[in-house]
């Protein structure tokens, strides 16, 4: 590495040193005005950090090699933003019901990522910690047995057999679900369907799975949907999977816990009230009668 190489990097560093303590000193003092609006100094920089993808090195980077002109052009960009916003809160604009929304709701998640940033640092996510959540809830790391399955879903039965028909003749699934499936979801993926439990599909495609020889065509069966052609491709047996091979899972179940814990401490700290009578007719649309199974 050259001399200058690691000048450079070494002036970055200073920079970026630089630039925090300043902020920190005048992170009151406004940088720009605009009306009733200002942005300070670490605001600037924060929206400097927007355009990096948040890479704070890449801020100090441009500011090193940015004149007092090109960097008045950059916060006179920001100006014109300003000017817009004052503009729209003058005329009532923020007051108007759709961008009021918009802004309760950006304000709403903002708030929602905050907290969980600030909580989650709280987390003991260390390989014991998750391992302890395998070891207390290995019923979760079961993996159920299950058919590799992919469908051909129609609107008629005629449209069902035809599809059948058509993929005795090709000898090609895939591409018959591709051009017949009316499923969005798998039709563009040669109608595979993944892994499939029992229990997961309804009722009518459920046991057609579960009775099928692998490699041979069920169908059509009828469903609230449409009209189905099932193959099953593979069988997997149930299995209890060891740490290693659960991945993520015990740490996303260790997440999901420390999340359900804080709910319940934040549902006993706040009041949650749902008006139940105000959803049965939700926009005008009733809500249909739950279907018992």
């Amino acid at each position: 590495m050259s001399l200058k190489k690691v000048t450079k990097i070494i002036a970055v560093f200073s920079f970026l040193l630089l630039i925090s303590t300043s902020a920190a000193m005048a992170a009151d003092k406004p940088v720009l005005t605009v009306g009733t609006s200002t942005l300070d100094e670490k605001e600037v920089l924060n929206l400097m950090a927007t355009t990096t993808g948040g890479n704070q090195m890449m801020v100090g980077l441009m500011l090193a090699q940015s004149t007092l002109p090109e960097r008045m052009e950059l916060v006179n960009q920001m100006a014109h933003a300003l000017l817009f916003a004052e503009a729209a809160r003058t005329k009532g604009l923020d007051s108007r019901p759709d961008v009021a929304f918009q802004i309760k709701w950006q304000t709403m998640q903002i708030l929602m990522q905050a907290y969980f940033e600030q909580y989650a640092s709280k987390w003991d996510m260390s390989e014991n910690a998750v391992k302890n959540y395998y070891n207390t809830h290995e019923k979760e790391f079961y993996e159920a047995p299950a058919a590799h399955t992919r469908h051909i879903l129609t609107q008629t039965e005629g449209e069902a057999l035809n599809a059948a028909l058509e993929v005795y003749k090709t000898k090609d699934f895939a591409k018959v679900a591709s051009e017949y499936s009316r499923d969005p979801n798998s039709a563009n993926n040669g109608g595979d369907l993944g892994w499939v439990e029992k229990g997961m599909m309804v009722p009518t495609v459920d046991v057609s799975i579960d009775g099928a020889s692998i490699g041979s065509l069920v169908g059509p069966v009828k469903s609230d949907y449409g009209w189905h052609i099932i193959e099953v491709t593979e069988r997997r047996p149930g299995k209890q999977l060891s740490f290693d091979e659960s991945g993520d899972r015990a740490a996303q179940g260790l997440q999901r816990q420390y999340l359900d814990n804080e709910l319940k401490e934040l549902e006993a700290k706040f009041s949650v009230n749902i008006d139940e009578k105000a959803l049965e007719n939700l926009g005008g649309i009733p809500a249909p009668a739950v279907v018992q199974q």
